[in-house]
């Protein structure tokens, strides 16, 4: 495992979020971040202020009802086409920037686009939309910083 291994194989997943805008406003985002070849899988948080209008409270990735219905296990994860290869130590502390359209009460669906870097971009505009539980309606155009907190192997 390893903080400073560079990889091209990231793949990330929305876990929680909070937050409110009407007009101006912020929210606080948790996500997880994982690459085979790098051995490693992370939780960062993305800290961010922007426009748009409305408000959710969201925790838990779950999986598509297409998914339950057929008994088939989910891939929670999305695949993100790298810029370059980047480290987990690459992406703590860059610039980070997000659009997310929501929608949702217990079971929700959000389409979410992220960014990393901004001068030196790791990625750039990556989908990673998918079904979560939670409650609210949000559209926003957000920026703020990815900010590691954990660690792990891969598996």
């Amino acid at each position: 495992m390893g903080y400073t291994d560079k990889a091209a194989d990231w793949q990330a997943c929305g876990i929680a979020q909070v937050g409110v805008v009407v007009g101006v406003g912020a929210g606080l985002y948790l996500f997880e971040f994982r690459s085979k070849a790098a051995h490693a899988r992370a939780t960062y948080t993305f800290l961010s202020v922007g426009i748009g209008l409305g408000g959710s409270l969201g925790g838990g990735v779950a999986p598509s009802p297409k998914d339950v219905a057929l008994n088939q296990t989910p891939e929670l994860f999305s695949p993100i086409k790298c810029l370059r290869p980047f480290s987990c130590e690459d992406l703590n502390h860059s610039f980070a920037g997000m659009k997310v359209l929501s929608i949702g009460a217990a079971l929700s669906y959000s389409i979410v686009i992220i960014s990393a870097g901004f001068f030196d971009r790791l990625f750039y505009e990556q989908e990673v939309s998918g079904w979560g539980t939670g409650v609210g309606v949000v559209g926003a155009k957000l920026e703020g910083v990815w900010t590691g907190w954990s660690l792990n192997d891969y598996y």
